[in-house]
C-alpha cells in the first residue's frame, strides 16, 4: 500500500478493514455503539498506561457527549416509529418541519424533543426518569464543538468562556455509564414497544399489555350482564382513565383476541384437533420415549434396515389415525411455543406451514420428540388454546409420560 491509496476502498493485503454502508451495515445504534466504546477504551487507556488526561480529555469528552446526542436522535426516531404504528398521523409540513430540527446538536432541545412524545405509551416516562440530571452538564456545550476546537465562531475559548479549568474523568466516567445504562434500556423497551404496536392490538391509550392486563380483571364472559361486571368496568375505567368508548373497544378486542379471550372464559379454537388425535399423538411420544430410553445405554454402529423400515411402519400406523391438518396445527403450535412469535402471528405461520408443503412423514418424525411435545403445550397455552392443552396433559399423565 502506498501513502497516497484511499483508504474507504478495499485493500486485500490490509489486516484490519472495517464493513460499513452496505457491506455489513451502518446504524445509527452502531454508530452510537462505537462511540461509546471510544470512551470506554481511552479511559482504560489512562489507568493503565502512560497516556496523557489533558490530551485524552478532549476526545473522551467529546465521545461521551456525542454519543448522548445519538442516544436522544435514535429515541426520537423510534418515538416516531411508535407515532406511525399507532397510525397517529401528522401534516406533511410538520414532519418535515420536526425532521429538520433533529438535525441540531443542541442536547437539551434534543431532550424536550423527546419529551414531547414521551407520553405516546404509559410505560414510557419511567424510562425517562433521572435522564435530564444526568446529561443537563453538556448543556452548555450547544454546539458540539466545545471540545472539537479551541474557539467557538465568535472567536471566544470554549473552556474559558464557561469557566472551566477542571475535568474530573472518574467522576465522568461514573456518570457516563450510569446514564448509558439508562438509555440502553430506554431504547431496548420502546424496540419492544414497535414490535408489540405492530401486532395491531391496541387503542387509543391502551397498549397490547394493558389490555392483557385487563383481560385478567374481567369476570368471564356469563357475568357480564351482572352487577360485578359494572363494577369492574367502573375500576379499569378510573385506573387507565379510560372513557366508556374507549373501554368498549378494548373489550371487543380482548373478545377477538385468541389468547385474551380465553381469560374471559371465551376459547376461539384454532383447528380442528379431535381428543382421540390427541391421545394417539401422546401415545406416539410414549413409544419414542420408552424407544430412546431403551438406547441409552446401548452402541450401535449406524442404523439396520430393518430397524428403518420398522419405525416407518410404526409411524404410518399413526399417520392413519392422525390428519393431516391436525399434523401441521401441532406443528404450527410447536412454532409458536419455540419462538418469540405473539398469538396474533398465529395464523400466519400456519399459513407458512401449509404453503411449505412438508411432507407428513417428515411433520410426525419431528413431532414424535418429547422436547416437541413440551413446546406444542407452551404453544397451546401461548395461543389460548385451553381445551387443547388440558386433552394433550390429560392424554399424556394416562400415558405415563412425563416432560
Amino acid at each position: 500500500m502506498g501513502v497516497n491509496d484511499n483508504p474507504f476502498e478495499f485493500h486485500e493485503e490490509d489486516t484490519i478493514i472495517a464493513c460499513v454502508g452496505d457491506n455489513g451495515g451502518t446504524t445509527d445504534d452502531d454508530i452510537r455503539n462505537g462511540f461509546k466504546r471510544t470512551v470506554e477504551i481511552l479511559i482504560k487507556s489512562l489507568k493503565v498506561s502512560q497516556e496523557v488526561e489533558d490530551l485524552l480529555v478532549y476526545p473522551i469528552v467529546y465521545n461521551a457527549r456525542h454519543s448522548i446526542e445519538l442516544s436522544l436522535k435514535i429515541v426520537i426516531k423510534m418515538l416516531w416509529e411508535l407515532e406511525r404504528k399507532k397510525k397517529i398521523s401528522h401534516s406533511v409540513e410538520f414532519i418535515a418541519e420536526r425532521k429538520k430540527k433533529l438535525h441540531t446538536h443542541n442536547i437539551e432541545e434534543l431532550y424536550k424533543m423527546a419529551c414531547e412524545n414521551r407520553n405516546i405509551d404509559r410505560r414510557v416516562p419511567a424510562y425517562f426518569e433521572n435522564i435530564e440530571d444526568m446529561i443537563q452538564f453538556y448543556y452548555f456545550d450547544e454546539e458540539g464543538d466545545a471540545f472539537k476546537y479551541e474557539l467557538n465562531k465568535d472567536d471566544q475559548p470554549h473552556m474559558i468562556k464557561n469557566q472551566i479549568s477542571h475535568i474530573s474523568i472518574e467522576l465522568l466516567e461514573t456518570e457516563f455509564k450510569a446514564v448509558m445504562e439508562k438509555f440502553d434500556d430506554l431504547i431496548y423497551f420502546l424496540g419492544s414497544c414497535v414490535d408489540e404496536y405492530s401486532l395491531g392490538t391496541f387503542t387509543k391509550s391502551l397498549s397490547r399489555t394493558d389490555i392483557g392486563e385487563i383481560s385478567k380483571k374481567l369476570p368471564v364472559y356469563e357475568e357480564w350482564r351482572t352487577e360485578k361486571f359494572k363494577e369492574v368496568k367502573d375500576q379499569i375505567k378510573q385506573e387507565y382513565q379510560l372513557g366508556s368508548k374507549e373501554l368498549t373497544d378494548a373489550l371487543n378486542l380482548i373478545k377477538k383476541h385468541r389468547l385474551f379471550s380465553s381469560n374471559i372464559g371465551c376459547e376461539r379454537m384454532f383447528g380442528t384437533i379431535t381428543e382421540d388425535e390427541l391421545k394417539e399423538y401422546a401415545s406416539l411420544v410414549k413409544y419414542y420415549c420408552k424407544k430412546n430410553k431403551s438406547k441409552e445405554n446401548v452402541v450401535t454402529e449406524g442404523y439396520k434396515l430393518e430397524e428403518v423400515q420398522q419405525n416407518a411402519e410404526i409411524l404410518r400406523k399413526y399417520l392413519s389415525s392422525i390428519s393431516m391438518e391436525t399434523l401441521r396445527t401441532l406443528l404450527c403450535f410447536y412454532e409458536m411455543g419455540n419462538s418469540n412469535l405473539a398469538v396474533e402471528k398465529l395464523e400466519d405461520t400456519y399459513k407458512y406451514i401449509v404453503d411449505s408443503a412438508f411432507d407428513e412423514m417428515y411433520i410426525i418424525r419431528k413431532l414424535k420428540q418429547k422436547n416437541t411435545c413440551l413446546r406444542i403445550i407452551v404453544g397451546m397455552k401461548k395461543c389460548g388454546q385451553v381445551t387443547y392443552e388440558k386433552q394433550l396433559q390429560a392424554a399424556l399423565e394416562e400415558e405415563k409420560v412425563e416432560l
